[in-house]
């Protein structure tokens, strides 16, 4: 879809969309029988596309782009844990990205935090880590985040000037929305340097699934009554979220 959310088009059955930042490919999560989902890329034009069959494991998803679109990053479970893989665009290279010696639990939420080091949380403390293992930065998320917590499906998504990253996650408080099970989610901008979160979308409105259009204003889902979901537009200020595209979720934005 263009950035209004105008001329949306489908491209191919999947999860977990991720356009790359030239626009010109898709990684998604293709899903099989059961428990079976492999990470695959398409190109826009020409719907050609690649599946990594060639992991570890039959049960990866959540694709991310690198900022130079050359690598991407995802959740693996092997070996009864959720670790975090990384492969080149072509299928080849594949490598784990170990967690830290001090990480007990699963890594969820990767994302990128610059050409060599990523963010990554297991609902108890966010990380950065260099791709050998290596914890550059750690914070409490009880800590971090006023009033919420953290769940394997939430997202990081860095800033272009590497200063902060959006993040959702649940509200430790009651819903307005009465058909919805579970509690609240709200997107925050988490303040790299003090390692403090503001919550950004606003009261009593449900946002999660956030992903940056430019440096004031970023896309996330909403709902207005717990059971249609859409893509809608915000910004940092907090003003009421614009409905971009109904009937839709997990949006990512190219570079250009």
């Amino acid at each position: 879809a263009n950035l209004d959310g105008s001329g949306a088009h489908k491209i191919v059955t999947g999860n977990d969309p991720a356009i790359s930042p030239d626009g010109a490919r898709i990684a998604y999560t293709e899903s099989g029988k059961g428990s079976i989902r492999h990470i695959a890329v398409i190109e826009v034009s020409s719907g050609k596309k690649v599946v990594f069959r060639n992991l570890p494991s039959d049960n990866a998803y959540g694709p991310v782009w690198s900022h130079d679109g050359q690598r991407i990053l995802f959740n693996i479970f092997t070996e009864n844990h959720w670790r975090l893989g990384l492969i080149g665009v072509d299928g080849s290279g594949f490598q784990f990205v170990p967690a830290p010696p001090a990480v007990t639990q699963d890594l969820y939420s990767p994302a990128w935090a610059d050409d060599n080091s990523i963010f990554a949380q297991d609902m108890t403390n966010i990380y950065q880590i260099d791709l050998t293992g290596k914890a550059l930065a750690q914070w409490k998320i009880s800590d971090a985040l006023p009033n919420a917590d953290m769940n394997s499906n939430d997202r990081i998504v860095r800033s272009d000037d590497g200063k902060s990253f959006l993040v959702d996650a649940d509200l430790n408080e009651e819903g307005a929305i009465k058909s919805w099970e579970g509690p609240p989610p709200a997107v925050f901008l988490f303040d790299i340097g003090t390692g403090k979160a503001r919550r950004i979308s606003p009261a009593k409105v449900y946002a999660w699934d956030p992903f940056w259009l430019d440096a004031a204003t970023y896309l996330c889902n909403s709902t207005i009554d717990g059971r249609h979901f859409g893509i809608y537009k915000a910004s940092l200020s907090g003003e009421k979220p614009q409905l971009l595209i109904s009937n839709a979720s997990s949006v990512t934005v190219s570079a250009r």
